[in-house]
């Protein structure tokens, strides 16, 4: 190919595979009514604002008392909240959300997209999970 022709590739698709490299996976720890929760991300853009969307999911939802239903449909909730936040940022650019909440002996999850059908990503998100108590 030359230097020309590789000017006309498109930049402007959801996902460049070729040229990745700034899209890693993610773990961030909150502690949501003393309980661990864990919000993985696969994501091509900044995730500098992951804290307050976050919050805003939650405030957005509102109260969230000890049903085992209402903590699934938070999980469920939050997961849709980031997809779609980032989704409007730049469309097609989060290629996995993963929620993860110990609560009270009830351990609650919601993945989409590479969570959901790579075996590999999960994995890793999981290696991931047993090492945080230990660091």
């Amino acid at each position: 190919m030359t230097e020309k022709e590789s000017k006309t590739v498109p930049t402007n698709v959801n996902t460049r595979l070729l040229d990745k490299h700034y899209s890693p996976l993610i773990v961030r720890k909150y502690q949501m009514k003393g309980w661990p929760l864990f919000v993985s991300l696969i994501c091509d853009i900044s995730l500098s604002d992951l804290d307050i969307v976050v919050n805003e999911a939650k405030e957005e939802f509102g109260e969230i008392n000890d049903d085992i239903q209402t903590i699934r449909d938070f999980c469920g909730y939050l997961s849709d909240f980031i997809l779609n936040h980032y989704d409007s940022i730049k469309t097609g650019c989060v290629e996995g959300v993963a929620i993860l909440w110990y609560v009270d002996k009830l351990f609650v999850s919601s993945l989409y997209g590479d969570f959901m059908v790579h075996a590999s990503c999960k994995n890793e998100l999981f290696q991931i999970i047993n090492t945080l108590p230990h660091i």
